[in-house]
């Protein structure tokens, strides 16, 4: 009985690690960050009822906070196995004024009135980033991406 090298060991190491992480299809990746853009969307729609849910009737037009949406693709529309969370097109600049904030207020700072004025500055809210950054959130993304790659390891492995 012969024995394994360091060589042999780290080889079969880094082989077990390609297959199950650069050997996966389109479809698989796109599962597996789906899963984890379920669990984004959810604590980004808790996030901006929070925030930004006024109770008023809506008639046709939702809440931002009822907005959000889950693309299986990339940002170009393209499927390359990324998930994109962020709100329908309807409310996109809505969402996007109010992460970012605006720079045209209606005042200056001494108090004097604009020329052109009318225009309100939003502050930026950050709620996006916050949620972005919030270790908590990402854990369980994070959770959810590996129970998803568990599932299609084990199918592959049957």
């Amino acid at each position: 009985m012969s024995e394994l090298s360091l060589e042999d060991i780290l080889n079969s190491i880094v082989e077990e690690a390609e297959a199950v992480s650069t050997n996966l299809t389109v479809e698989d990746k796109a599962k597996i960050t789906k899963a984890g853009a379920k669990v984004f969307k959810v604590s980004l729609e808790e996030v901006t009822k929070v925030k930004h849910y006024r109770h008023r009737r809506t008639g046709n037009d939702p809440h931002l906070a009822d907005s959000v949406i889950i693309q299986n693709t990339n940002v170009d529309n393209m499927k390359n196995g990324a998930s994109v969370v962020g709100w329908d097109y309807t409310k996109s600049r809505q969402g996007h004024l109010i992460e970012n904030g605006t720079k045209f207020p209606m005042y200056t700072s001494t108090g004097a009135r604009y020329k052109k004025g009318g225009q309100v500055a939003i502050n930026g809210d950050h709620s996006v980033e916050g949620v972005r950054n919030d270790p908590q959130v990402m854990a369980k993304v994070l959770e959810a991406e590996a129970a998803a790659m568990k599932q299609i390891i084990e199918k592959r492995n049957k």
